[in-house]
């Protein structure tokens, strides 16, 4: 009878020390995550917390690491906290990108901080439908909805033109139509100086000419590649050459000149022999260039023998230099007195 009281008893103390136990431990996480939580609140109300007990996870977005650091910090600062653990994850840069050219229309990039704002956006440009997607999680920006309308809007004004709304600047360039176009966009942008706030204005805007942005751009990315090489004694344009002259096809879909097709030859042979070979090298390099879907009567050829040589003719590498078809874009149709003497400007030079 006695064993039965002990055990009943020593069962009954354990039921209380566990109720106890498990009270007064709830307490306690209680206790931490109120003040913890109030200690965040004072820091970033938007980060959540996960107490277990004693221990303190952080959770959710922040600005930049000192953010994420002072964090961590208040949390191990509040008394009773015996750990934490920072899974606070850094937002994206706010960096928005826009390009709208006649060939592709309106399109965006980058990342911004809400999905309202690009909305706003959206709804302020409406019927234009941009191409393009734009990530929504960047760090907060003043006024966001604002700028990104504002910019898309001057942009859409532009012939052609690119935006960029970053953390530290707002900048809108590219080519309008007229002078009345150009202060229209500048001046509305001015009176919008509030939206733009704290980011610094930067506009860069042309007056159209005949040279599209697009244009200078394509013209760019063919400066170091407009040479066709022979073999010798040959007017065969090879396989390696493709790209090159379909590339210059393609450069009369967006520019309104036309090409020069310049031939040469090395001086082996006669003078009457490499004139002919430099003919029939610029009808190759002109046939190939129209077979890629440009128009004849954009290319013109001209062909010069061996008397325009771009290396000293000395040796075989040095020869390899002059036989050759240099092609240039001239945005201007050259005048019909041209003739096969007069020098045309090329950016060739010898290696």
């Amino acid at each position: 009878m006695r064993f039965l009281s002990a055990v009943f008893i020593t069962a009954l103390l354990g039921v209380v020390y566990w109720l106890g136990a498990t009270v007064f431990t709830d307490k306690i996480q209680q206790d931490i995550s109120d003040r913890s939580s109030a200690a965040i609140a004072e820091v970033n109300p938007e980060i959540a917390l996960d107490v277990d007990g004693r221990d303190v996870t952080l959770l959710g977005l922040v600005n930049t690491s000192r953010d994420r650091d002072v964090a961590g910090r208040t949390v191990d600062a509040v008394w009773g906290v015996r750990a934490s653990r920072n899974q606070l994850e850094i937002r994206d840069g706010y960096d928005f990108q826009a390009t709208h050219y006649k060939s592709e229309g309106l399109t965006i990039d980058g990342t911004v901080d809400s999905p309202e704002a690009v909305a706003y956006m959206r709804e302020a440009i409406a019927p234009v439908v941009p191409k393009g997607t734009v990530a929504t999680s960047g760090r907060p920006m003043q006024a966001s909805p604002e700028k990104l309308a504002l910019g898309a809007g001057a942009l859409l004004m532009l012939m052609e033109g690119e935006l960029e709304i970053n953390e530290e600047q707002f900048v809108v360039r590219g080519t309008a139509e007229d002078d009345l176009v150009k202060e229209a966009i500048e001046q509305n942008l001015e009176n919008r100086n509030a939206d733009i706030d704290p980011l610094t204005l930067i506009t860069e805007i042309a007056i159209a000419d005949s040279m599209s942005m697009e244009c200078r751009s394509r013209l760019n990315t063919l400066k170091d590649q407009n040479t066709v090489f022979f073999a010798v004694d040959s007017a065969v344009v090879t396989d390696e050459f493709s790209e090159t002259t379909a590339a210059f096809a393609s450069l009369l879909d967006v520019c309104p000149g036309i090409i020069l097709v310049e031939a040469h030859a090395d001086h082996d042979g006669s003078e009457d022999y490499n004139l002919k070979l430099s003919e029939r090298r610029a009808q190759a390099v002109v046939d190939a260039i129209a077979a890629h879907g440009a128009a004849p009567d954009r290319l013109q050829l001209y062909f010069y023998g061996e008397t325009r040589p771009v290396a000293s003719n000395e040796s075989n590498h040095d020869k390899t230099f002059n036989r050759r078809v240099e092609m240039e874009y001239v945005h201007q149709a050259p005048s019909a007195n041209i003739t096969l003497q007069q020098p045309i400007i090329s950016s060739q030079s010898a290696e």
